[in-house]
């Protein structure tokens, strides 16, 4: 193994040991099922992850995108009793993964196939995955963030109101995300989606002959643009990366998703020997931008959970805010050390070779 393979894999490993389960690694329901309840568990729903996805060489530009969106529908209804009947922490995850995977799909394809129906339908999933948002990110400061902090300090006592205040944000939230899944508002959505995609709504009445000659375009020359296309997008993004604040690096995190999305729509269109190089190193660099995520999301919750017990004037505010700190200084610490490598590892990314064609 090269040995620049060989340290990305040992920083990866490293970076899985300090930060717990993978994101998206199901970390089971939000409570546990009661023991001895057998019937429960042989119909206990579980999440779904998109799966592997292959696309046709020879479809069109038209036909994957037909297929796409629907593998991103069901991807979606895939996950929904896994939210709905089961309340799994991963169940809400893939959902929201789902919605924006779909939002993705709905611009990857480029301006030819978006019509003012498929752009009102990307801004509703964009809403209604925001309604999923307080969820996913309760779960992850429970179980992902506040949990290797509390083992680092070794005093469990000092967190008990702290995970005890989080807990009780989790629940509301968790209440907040399946009013929003069993929505009339998230039905509809869906309804409007399958319609949409049964009436091919992208050959919008009255489209010109250009237009609908580039649906029959072979659907490998689009995914060349479109990637070449994303990628540049995130380099612009990544321009002086130390420099970088916060909503900067934010919007470079949505900059690399898209990359990775449509990279997965279309990436069994290539030779694989020249795609896995690429996914490796997009994969690290959004797993080193997630670990600084981490430190914004803890500051976020720890805040407002400080706030909260002080306007309450709650007992105790000394162990809370002791707690909060722990948590917060745990995460700046290897924020820091993650800034260096950020640089590192974009340098990397950047200068591997494309695997599609130029544009």
């Amino acid at each position: 193994m090269p040995k620049e393979e060989q340290y990305e894999l040992r920083f990866g490993e490293a970076l899985e040991r300090r930060r717990g389960p993978r994101r998206g690694a199901s970390l089971g329901r939000r409570q546990p099922r009661e023991d001895g309840d057998v019937s429960r568990a042989q119909t206990r729903q579980l999440a779904r992850k998109a799966g592997i996805w292959v696309l046709p060489g020879e479809a069109t530009a038209g036909e994957a995108f037909l297929r796409i969106l629907e593998h991103c529908r069901s991807h979606i209804l895939a996950n929904l009793p896994a939210v709905l009947q089961s309340h799994e922490v991963e169940g809400v995850h893939q959902l929201r993964v789902a919605l924006r995977r779909l939002r993705v799909a709905l611009l990857a394809f480029g301006a030819d196939f978006r019509t003012p129906e498929l752009d009102a339908l990307r801004l509703r999933a964009k809403v209604l995955a925001a309604g999923l948002g307080p969820a996913r990110d309760m779960d992850v400061f429970l179980d992902e963030l506040m949990a290797p902090a509390q083992a680092d300090a070794g005093l469990p006592e000092a967190f008990a109101l702290l995970r005890a205040r989080a807990a009780a944000r989790r629940e509301a939230a968790w209440q907040s995300a399946v009013a929003t899944a069993s929505s009339l508002a998230f039905h509809s959505f869906v309804h409007d989606l399958t319609q949409a995609i049964s009436h091919r709504a992208w050959y919008a009445q009255g489209a010109d002959e250009d237009r609908l000659s580039r649906f029959d375009q072979p659907v490998r020359l689009l995914a060349d643009r479109q990637l070449a296309h994303y990628f540049r997008k995130a380099k612009k993004r990544a321009r002086k990366l130390q420099n970088l604040n916060e909503a900067e690096r934010h919007q470079l995190r949505i900059a690399l998703k898209k990359l990775r999305y449509t990279l997965e729509f279309f990436s069994s269109l290539y030779d694989p020997k020249m795609v896995k190089p690429f996914v490796r190193r997009l994969s690290l660099m959004q797993d080193v931008l997630g670990s600084l995520q981490d430190l914004a999301v803890a500051r976020r919750i720890l805040n407002d959970l400080v706030e909260a017990a002080s306007e309450q004037q709650a007992p105790d505010q000394g162990a809370l805010r002791f707690a909060a700190g722990t948590v917060y200084g745990w995460h700046l610490e290897r924020a820091n050390a993650a800034r260096s490598e950020a640089k590192l590892r974009w340098k990397r990314l950047a200068k591997t070779e494309p695997f599609w064609s130029p544009s």
